[in-house]
Protein backbone atom coordinates (compact mmCIF):
# COMPACT_ATOMS: atom_id res chain seq x y z
CA UNK A 1 0.00 0.00 0.00
CA UNK A 2 1.21 3.27 -0.50
CA UNK A 3 1.92 5.53 1.50
CA UNK A 4 -0.10 8.97 1.76
CA UNK A 5 2.75 11.58 0.39
CA UNK A 6 3.59 9.37 -2.37
CA UNK A 7 -0.17 8.94 -4.00
CA UNK A 8 0.03 12.23 -4.78
CA UNK A 9 -2.13 13.06 -1.56
CA UNK A 10 -0.04 15.80 -0.03
CA UNK A 11 -0.31 18.30 -3.02
CA UNK A 12 -3.76 17.64 -2.81
CA UNK A 13 -3.99 17.96 0.53
CA UNK A 14 -1.90 21.19 0.24
CA UNK A 15 -4.29 23.05 -2.09
CA UNK A 16 -7.00 22.02 -0.32
CA UNK A 17 -6.16 24.12 3.07
CA UNK A 18 -4.58 26.74 1.06
CA UNK A 19 -7.95 26.93 -0.03
CA UNK A 20 -9.63 26.81 2.89
CA UNK A 21 -6.83 29.23 4.69
CA UNK A 22 -7.54 32.30 1.93
CA UNK A 23 -9.95 34.06 3.74
CA UNK A 24 -7.39 36.26 4.82
CA UNK A 25 -7.71 39.62 5.24
CA UNK A 26 -5.29 43.07 3.24
CA UNK A 27 -2.17 43.51 4.60
CA UNK A 28 -0.34 46.91 3.82
CA UNK A 29 -2.57 47.30 0.58
CA UNK A 30 -0.65 43.61 -0.45
CA UNK A 31 -3.20 40.89 -1.16
CA UNK A 32 -2.39 37.91 1.56
CA UNK A 33 -3.72 35.18 -0.24
CA UNK A 34 -1.62 31.83 0.48
CA UNK A 35 -2.29 30.67 -3.19
CA UNK A 36 -0.27 33.18 -4.76
CA UNK A 37 2.50 31.49 -3.21
CA UNK A 38 1.79 28.22 -5.28
CA UNK A 39 5.07 29.27 -7.01
CA UNK A 40 6.49 27.61 -4.35
CA UNK A 41 5.38 24.73 -4.10
CA UNK A 42 7.72 22.46 -4.89
CA UNK A 43 10.70 24.03 -3.44
CA UNK A 44 8.58 23.68 0.05
CA UNK A 45 7.13 20.07 -0.48
CA UNK A 46 10.01 18.56 -2.63
CA UNK A 47 13.14 20.49 -1.63
CA UNK A 48 13.51 21.70 -5.18
CA UNK A 49 15.49 25.23 -5.67
CA UNK A 50 12.56 28.10 -5.61
CA UNK A 51 12.50 29.73 -9.24
CA UNK A 52 12.03 33.02 -9.63
CA UNK A 53 8.90 33.54 -9.62
CA UNK A 54 8.59 32.09 -6.30
CA UNK A 55 11.06 34.50 -4.84
CA UNK A 56 8.97 37.34 -6.14
CA UNK A 57 6.21 36.41 -4.68
CA UNK A 58 8.20 35.71 -1.31
CA UNK A 59 8.91 39.24 -1.34
CA UNK A 60 5.59 40.39 -2.77
CA UNK A 61 3.91 38.25 0.22
CA UNK A 62 5.85 39.52 2.69
CA UNK A 63 3.74 41.84 4.72
CA UNK A 64 1.36 38.70 5.03
CA UNK A 65 4.12 36.33 6.85
CA UNK A 66 2.78 36.76 10.21
CA UNK A 67 -0.66 36.69 9.40
CA UNK A 68 -0.03 32.94 7.57
CA UNK A 69 2.52 32.05 11.00
CA UNK A 70 -0.85 32.51 12.99
CA UNK A 71 -3.27 30.56 10.53
CA UNK A 72 -3.38 26.80 12.31
CA UNK A 73 -3.34 25.38 9.13
CA UNK A 74 -0.36 27.29 7.19
CA UNK A 75 1.56 27.69 10.77
CA UNK A 76 3.48 24.21 9.60
CA UNK A 77 4.54 25.35 6.46
CA UNK A 78 5.47 28.82 7.18
CA UNK A 79 7.71 27.44 10.04
CA UNK A 80 9.27 24.65 7.97
CA UNK A 81 12.89 23.98 7.46
CA UNK A 82 12.27 23.92 3.49
CA UNK A 83 9.80 27.19 4.45
CA UNK A 84 13.08 28.90 6.08
CA UNK A 85 15.60 27.27 3.24
CA UNK A 86 13.22 29.29 0.73
CA UNK A 87 13.34 32.28 2.37
CA UNK A 88 16.67 32.08 2.94
CA UNK A 89 17.53 30.98 -0.52
CA UNK A 90 15.20 34.06 -2.02
CA UNK A 91 16.97 36.30 0.28
CA UNK A 92 13.48 36.87 1.95
CA UNK A 93 14.10 38.12 5.73
CA UNK A 94 12.00 35.37 7.93
CA UNK A 95 9.43 37.51 9.87
CA UNK A 96 9.95 37.90 13.60
CA UNK A 97 6.06 38.42 14.56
Amino acid sequence: MKDFSSSGGAPALMLLLLLLAARAPLAESVKCHPLYLLPCFGAIFYSRPPSSQCCARLREQQPCFCQYKRNPILVNYANSRNGHRVATTCGVPHARC
